[in-house]
């Protein structure tokens, strides 16, 4: 595919998956480029020598505005659209990983952006929980026929994208109304950027696809998932015809989980740490427990700290 790659946007939370997520590019999709999207400061030239990626962090954007404005949970990967080093690319979320050839479901010849098909329309209820309060929007954008696109709004883990889709001033725009007005775009940029792209396709101003793209782990049995993608002691089986993005928007895939399937993330892990350091056997588990260990360290420290505030108010 011309001028095209693959973005990943992480943290130091979760880059211990976007190691298992650069892995499942390299095992289904080959040397793809690769570029890590980073809110943070910690070392990947690990995954520079071994995979190739390029970085985007704070230090090498070129736009003041995203650098002062645009890192942090839900707006990272915005700063995709204008600094993206392809002219075409899709974007990833650290806790997933792709299955199959999910190249083959890019159109960059008659599509803007490529995005993920919802398995049902959204009723108001799901609207309002998941994407942005009716009323708000009613209010602020009378123009935006919301309704329209309830069979089209997704999740926003992943899609394909042309840079420079939108204006830098239009979404200094969205930023300044989120900051106003913070109860009405739901999950981080979730909601403002399913109203961005659905807006603008109401305007005639991009062409977007629906596709079957995404599977969303917390909306599906575990045995289903074993058998649609099992994995066995020598990789993933079943039909490797398929192509979807797997992605873990809730409990993490965490190699002892059993709150979810987490084997096809497992895998990668696994993978990543014989690509990258050479590990294997008893050498990568006892790795990727440490990593384990340090994110649930991390996740119930903020947690503590949330508690703390809501107790003193401060």
């Amino acid at each position: 595919m011309e001028d095209f790659g693959i973005i990943i946007a992480c943290c130091d939370q979760d880059y211990l998956f976007a190691k298992g997520c650069c892995a499942s590019i390299r095992y289904f999709l080959g040397d793809v480029p690769i570029c890590l999207l980073i809110d943070g400061t910690f070392s990947v030239s690990a995954l520079e020598k071994s995979y190739g990626v390029r970085v985007i962090n704070r230090t090498t954007v070129s736009e003041e505005v995203l650098r002062k404005r645009s890192f942090g949970w839900g707006k990272t990967k915005m700063i995709a659209f204008w600094e993206s080093p392809w002219s075409n690319f899709m974007v990833l979320d650290a806790d997933t990983i792709v299955w199959g050839d999910v190249l083959k479901l890019a159109n960059f010849q008659e599509f803007d952006f490529i995005v993920d098909k919802p398995c049902y329309d959204y009723p108001d209820a799901d609207v309002s929980e998941f994407f942005f309060d009716i009323p708000g929007v009613e209010k602020h954008f009378p123009n935006f026929r919301w309704s329209e696109s309830r069979s089209n709004y997704f999740c926003t883990g992943t899609f394909f994208a042309k840079r420079g889709v939108f204006s830098l001033e239009e979404y200094v725009e969205i930023l300044d109304f989120t900051a106003a007005n913070p109860g009405i775009f739901k999950y981080g940029e979730m909601g403002f950027l399913n109203f961005m792209i659905f807006r603008a396709a109401q305007e005639n101003r991009l062409r977007v696809q629906n596709v079957d793209m995404q599977l969303l782990v917390p909306d599906f049995d575990q045995d289903l998932l074993r058998k649609r993608f099992p994995v066995e002691s020598s990789g993933p089986a079943g039909d490797r015809e398929s192509a979807t993005v797997i992605h873990w928007c809730g409990p993490k895939p965490s190699l002892s989980s059993g709150k979810v399937y987490s084997e096809p993330m497992n895998f990668c892990r696994r993978k990543c740490q014989e690509d990258v350091w050479k590990r294997t056997g008893l050498a990568a588990e006892m790795s990727l427990q440490v990593e384990d260990l340090q994110r649930s360290i991390y996740v119930y420290k903020n947690k503590f700290k949330k508690k703390f505030r809501q107790l003193t108010g401060k």
